[in-house]
């Protein structure tokens, strides 16, 4: 079961126990819980423990207000899941709340549902999950590209000289009686070479996505994609 840790920034010890009992029969994960009755806490317990992965922030604390905490966090944490809840219902502060980046806002009263909490969490957490997974697609399609717009630049900048050099050698090729048999063995190896090159710049335009490596530890490579073969019948 996979753990996760949680942060609860509760002033009411009945309410943080409460949400502690909830998160403590869950099937989902194992919940690993602090809690502290003060923000003033909360972002010493942040300076000490590396990372929660969820945060339950009362909106009305003592000192530091659940708005104000939220801000702080916010200026330097995007990741940390973050569920307001509040007695309130007033929607002014659910807009605000949001605006300062609160995953979800929940009310007491909706709390008296044990299932509304932990499918509050899921929910964030996998909101957060799929943040990730779209910002590594993101990263690898701005590689591809950088990529493919290298490839452009060599296929280009080589396929006018290869060019030169292949009617060059036609040239030779159409006066054989002006070259020597020594010459003209090496001017057909060049030919081969020429060709083959040609072959793998035509080719580098087709690059393909090679697939996950698990053996590399997830390196990515990228292969040229193979010539088509011809068939032992092909005429």
């Amino acid at each position: 079961m996979v753990t996760r840790n949680i942060l609860i920034v509760e002033d009411e010890p009945a309410v943080a126990q409460s949400f502690h009992h909830i998160l403590k029969r869950s099937l989902e994960y194992n919940y690993q819980v602090k809690i502290v009755n003060s923000a003033e806490d909360a972002l010493e317990s942040l300076k000490k423990v590396r990372a929660f992965d969820v945060i339950l922030l009362d909106f009305y604390l003592p000192g530091i207000t659940g708005g104000d905490f939220l801000r702080a966090l916010r200026n330097r944490d995007q990741e940390t899941v973050v569920i307001v809840i509040s007695a309130s219902q007033d929607y002014r502060i659910v807009h605000d709340v949001f605006k300062l980046g609160a995953d979800d806002y929940l009310t007491k009263e909706e709390l008296a549902n044990p299932y509304v909490l932990e499918k509050a969490i899921l929910a964030g957490l996998e909101k957060r999950e799929y943040q990730k997974e779209a910002a590594r697609t993101e990263v690898a399609r701005q590689r591809i590209d950088a990529i493919t717009t290298i490839i452009r630049t060599v296929h280009h900048e080589l396929n006018n000289p290869m060019a030169i050099i292949d009617l060059t050698l036609n040239k030779v090729h159409s006066a054989p009686e002006k070259v020597d048999k020594q010459l003209n063995a090496q001017l057909k190896e060049i030919q081969v070479n020429v060709d083959r090159m040609s072959d793998i710049l035509r080719r580098l335009m087709n690059f393909r996505d090679e697939m996950y490596n698990e053996e590399l530890r997830g390196l990515k490579l990228f292969a040229i994609p193979e010539a088509p073969s011809l068939g032992k019948d092909s005429s």
